[in-house]
């Protein structure tokens, strides 16, 4: 397939490939007279759309992908995976539409099966997406996804090998939150308003307004009491909101420490740890790597 000068296929390890595209301006002339095709192996695709959309099908399996508008009018971010069980043609069909921001990932299936994760019972669920040829998941990304796919769009200015080492980083931690949504129970016992009340929480403690709130401040924005809310919070998305803002924190002091090089001093305080050997015991039992590793990676 012509590749256009706006997408930019790149292996990041075999079996993992990303694809970028950031384009003020896409039009048909980008992807030919009547649109582009490829063969696709056996494996996953994800793509995250931050502004724009694409009318594509697999196989015969006909989608339209991108931005959306919620029930207020506004615009949202859309993401989708989408199981490729046997081989099978992606198409892509031509048209004018305007900006276009989106990074892809394509798992294949011996990466899938090198990860262990389709051998073990504790994700069956995923197993049986995997398997099940064009099955489709579709959501609304977080905002640390959302932060995720821009670092891969727009990455820090690193030697070429260091900028391929720092986009396999970042495609694989969204590739594990999109696949820990899959893994998930598929019933939460939740209501719809509960959901919604959930997932605005949810965005809310990832715009960072929320990180000089008290749990009990959080229940008074989120209408309930604290135990009603870390206990729907958790039935959603497997940690209590505590948790959630502690895991976010130690993220944003991760990025700190390796993309603008603060202290680990600094980092703590980022992460709102008082004392920074306590902030390195947390980091180093959450990443697996000290702070002052992470700051010279």
């Amino acid at each position: 397939m012509q590749i256009a000068p706006h997408f930019e296929p790149l292996p990041l390890r075999d079996g993992l490939m990303l694809t970028r595209t950031d384009a003020p301006l896409l039009q048909r002339s980008d992807l030919g007279c009547t649109g582009a095709e490829a063969e696709l192996e056996c494996g996953l695709n994800i793509a995250l759309f931050l502004a724009g959309s694409a009318d594509v099908s697999y196989g015969k399996r006909r989608l339209k992908l991108g931005t959306q508008c919620d029930d207020a009018g506004r615009i949202v971010n859309e993401a989708a995976l989408v199981s490729v069980a046997e081989p099978e043609v992606f198409t892509r069909r031509a048209i004018d539409s305007g900006a276009e921001r989106k990074v892809s990932l394509t798992l294949s299936r011996e990466w899938l099966d090198e990860s262990g994760l389709l051998d073990s019972a504790e994700h069956d669920t995923l197993r049986r997406f995997c398997a099940c040829h064009l099955s489709v998941q579709r959501w609304r990304p977080s905002a640390r996804q959302i932060a995720l796919a821009e670092s891969m769009l727009r990455p820090p200015a690193y030697a070429p090998l260091l900028e391929r080492l720092y986009l396999e980083s970042r495609a694989i931690e969204l590739v594990v939150q999109t696949l820990a949504q899959v893994s998930a129970p598929a019933t939460t016992g939740l209501r719809p308003r509960e959901l919604r009340q959930m997932h605005a929480l949810r965005d809310y403690l990832d715009s960072g307004a929320a990180d000089a709130h008290s749990l009990d401040d959080l229940a008074r924005h989120a209408g309930l009491n604290v135990n009603a809310m870390q206990q729907r919070f958790k039935q959603l998305f497997g940690h209590t909101v505590f948790d959630y803002l502690r895991r976010r924190r130690l993220l944003a002091a991760r990025d700190a420490l390796e993309r603008d090089g603060v202290s680990v001093a600094e980092a703590a305080d980022l992460a709102g740890y008082t004392s920074a050997a306590n902030f390195a015991t947390a980091f180093k039992r959450h990443f697996g790597i000290t702070p002052k590793a992470a700051r010279q990676r």
